[in-house]
């Protein structure tokens, strides 16, 4: 065996009146078909800390010193990803990730807590492999939103992203020699293509209550609605995000001195996004979107 390892027999037996277990006092463990085996041995953590690993259930005392032999020969990296379950590992990435957003921040959050760590949080790092992650996304799509409605493709695919990131982090510092979810295959999304509001679909809407997913204004229902809006208060707003495609966050984040009324310019240089009931404010979404 090796000295940086031990073997055991354990069994669930109780002591008579009470929820203790008999341990080696149990009579009947010497016998070859009562308990099973179980090692423990020490290895370093993805921290560096030194961590007890013990794992059980193995039929033999020669099956759980092999497995305890084939634990310790894996690098000190590999056997890192051993003393971690899945849980430990996704809330350990993403307390370390750097110049995160907010909103991104709390969409991981959700996946990770609401979704990943129910399914698949109890089993080891080390050996996650893409068998259990089809089961578990299976398990996901089952689930239902907020709504009451099946999960969609957006969210399965949102928190599988998720997923490979974190994955993809504990490969590159070799926790584990590939990531299964990389391969996985998820419902394609859905493509959804604007249609227009003409006469005939606001009839249909009217009468019927249906409407496209995604609805596009005429140029003269964007006219009627600005001569409308004309004396809101946020009228400078409307007329900004309709004629000239600013999003709503950076229609939000403008201030006075973006703003060149004698030039008839602005500058796009700043976005207000929510994260829950927060206000964050930061740069645009990529360098394409500062523009004047």
């Amino acid at each position: 065996m090796n000295s940086n390892g031990v073997t055991v027999k354990r069994c669930g037996c109780l002591r008579p009146g009470t929820s203790r277990p008999l341990g080696n006092a149990c009579p009947k463990l010497p016998e070859p078909d009562h308990g099973s085996w179980y090692f423990q041995c020490s290895t370093r953590n993805v921290l560096g800390k030194v961590e007890r690993i013990r794992r059980g259930g193995y039929r033999s005392e020669e099956a759980a010193r092999r497995a305890c032999d084939e634990l310790l020969a894996l690098s000190r990296e590999e056997q890192a990803g051993q003393s971690w379950t899945v849980a430990r590992w996704l809330r350990y990435w993403l307390s370390t990730r750097k110049r995160i957003r907010p909103t991104t921040k709390m969409h991981y959050t959700r996946d990770i807590e609401s979704f990943l760590i129910p399914h698949i949080g109890h089993l080891i790092l080390g050996e996650l492999d893409a068998r259990q992650l089809d089961t578990a996304f299976t398990q996901i799509a089952a689930t239902r939103n907020r709504t009451g409605q099946p999960q969609t493709v957006c969210t399965l695919q949102h928190i599988h992203a998720t997923l490979r990131a974190a994955l993809s982090r504990a490969q590159r510092d070799r926790l584990i020699t590939d990531n299964p979810a990389r391969g996985m295959e998820l419902p394609p999304r859905e493509r959804l293509q604007p249609l227009v509001w003409t006469e005939a679909r606001v009839a249909e809407w009217k009468a019927t209550g249906e409407r496209p997913v995604i609805a596009v204004w005429t140029a003269a229902q964007l006219a009627s609605f600005l001569d409308y809006v004309r004396d809101d208060t946020l009228y400078a707003l409307w007329w900004l995000i309709a004629l000239r495609g600013l999003r709503r966050g950076e229609a939000a984040g403008l201030r006075w001195a973006d703003v060149d009324l004698h030039e008839g310019q602005l500058s796009v240089v700043r976005q207000r996004t929510t994260a829950g009931y927060d206000v964050h404010e930061g740069p645009p979404k990529s360098a394409a979107s500062r523009r004047l």
